[in-house]
């Protein structure tokens, strides 16, 4: 199985981690604390971010063999060790579950790199 493949597995298993965000947190009545605009907006974000991840994923699938998949394998690289940096400054990094997401970011961001780097 080559790097783009295990990218593009990860990105959709993010999708569908995001598109069970309404049973795990109980949205919306969760969200009701943080404003009736930014309790839409937060669904409404998450519904696009679940989009992309099923998109991106489906690209780097489809493209694993094309010569620019390379490229939007490494932007997927950018995401994921960006979000990683972000992990410990917007939440709190003494929680175990924060460390472990912290991890999987960076996995995450290792797998895309391989695949951009080790392109077929």
């Amino acid at each position: 199985m080559t790097y783009a493949v295990l990218a593009s597995i990860f990105d959709i298993g993010f999708g569908l981690f995001h598109l069970m965000f309404w049973r795990l947190f109980g949205w919306p009545s969760t969200l009701a604390s943080s404003g009736t605009i930014n309790t839409p907006v937060t669904q409404t974000l998450n519904v696009m971010l679940t989009y992309c991840f099923f998109a991106y994923g489906a690209a780097l699938f489809w493209l694993r063999a094309d010569e620019n998949a390379g490229v939007l394998a490494l932007a997927g690289a950018g995401f994921w060790l960006l979000r990683a940096i972000l992990q410990p400054v917007l939440f709190s990094a003494r929680r175990r579950l924060s460390i472990v997401l912290t991890i999987v970011f960076l996995i995450g961001g290792a797998l895309h790199a391989a695949a951009g780097l080790v392109h077929p």
